[in-house]
């Protein structure tokens, strides 16, 4: 298993009694860095499991470094491994951040440190996704369409094997974003069914408005850390928005490849032409279904 980088931040003896603490779990390994700026070039560059920071430091506080993290990337706990009071810390900065607090005057501190870290990388897996700030009116949107008792399964499997051959491409797929999984209503090239919203790069790439396009999430500090990506082979990724003609994105088009690779402009307009016929195929089978059951109800 890959192992969990995480960003110590402090000064003098704290931050190498840190990292030494730390350096004894197996799945951990520490990088340091000494000031609030320090940290921020880190993390801007760098993809890390968890950050473990001072209170106070050179520059500013922990709290600056969870401003940091809250920009480059909001899904990562931190720790605040502090002697200073939890009524002297100013929180305003903790918003859509993991942020656990542990004394470092406590007698056993040194000892729970390793553990306290490793179970917030674990519950940030567990919980922690993007979600547009209209999640709940997307998740009506989507919950109008009967997709399950829709007759779509053929036609998304005729398009998902169209994109691959058009692309070139290792793995299609089409999937729609439930409340914590993004369920694949057709996938050429591999046997998915389910991917959990932390897990998949649809849960980023439903944010953007363009195609999103990532040649290599190795190189990629939001996914370099994604085992169950790995594990699946993905390299490179294109995602393109299934919109409702309401403006709400409820899945994705998306294309996987297996080593490293690039989508000019105008292959992403293509993608993004596809992933309108899915919309446009969905729209149309619900149409026809409402259309039925008006015809029966009369």
């Amino acid at each position: 298993m890959a192992s969990n980088t995480v960003l110590c931040v402090d000064t003098g003896d704290g931050l190498t009694e840190t990292t030494t603490r730390l350096a004894e779990e197996p799945r951990l390994d520490p990088v340091e860095r000494t000031t609030v700026a320090d940290a921020t070039d880190y993390l801007e560059s760098e993809s890390v499991a968890c950050v473990v920071t001072e209170y106070d430091l050179e520059d500013g506080t922990g709290m600056d470094v969870v401003r940091s993290v809250r920009e480059a990337a909001p899904q990562t706990p931190c720790v605040l491994y502090t002697s200073t009071r939890p009524n002297e810390i100013e929180t305003d900065a903790v918003e859509e951040v993991i942020v656990e607090y542990l004394n470092k005057d406590l007698p056993d501190a040194g000892d729970r440190l390793g553990f306290v870290v490793d179970d917030v990388i674990a519950h940030s897996a567990q919980v922690g996704f993007l979600a547009p700030d209209d999640e709940g009116s997307r998740l009506d949107a989507l919950a109008e369409y009967d997709v399950d008792n829709l007759p779509i399964e053929d036609s998304f499997n005729r398009l998902t094997d169209l994109i691959t051959s058009h692309f070139d491409a290792a793995v299609a797929f089409i999937g729609l974003l439930e409340k914590d999984e993004e369920n694949f209503l057709a996938c050429t090239g591999a046997d998915w069914d389910s991917l959990t919203r932390e897990e998949t790069i649809c849960t980023h790439s439903m944010l953007q408005e363009d195609v999103m396009t990532v040649e290599d999430i190795r190189e990629d500090k939001r996914f370099a850390n994604n085992d169950q990506l790995h594990d699946l082979g993905i390299v490179s990724y294109a995602g393109a928005n299934m919109t409702t003609p309401d403006g709400q994105v409820i899945g994705q088009v998306c294309l996987i490849d297996h080593e490293p690779r690039t989508y000019d402009a105008a292959q992403q307009a293509e993608l993004q032409d596809f992933a309108e016929t899915a919309m446009e195929i969905l729209e149309l089978r619900q149409s026809l279904r409402a259309a039925e059951t008006e015809e029966v109800a009369r």
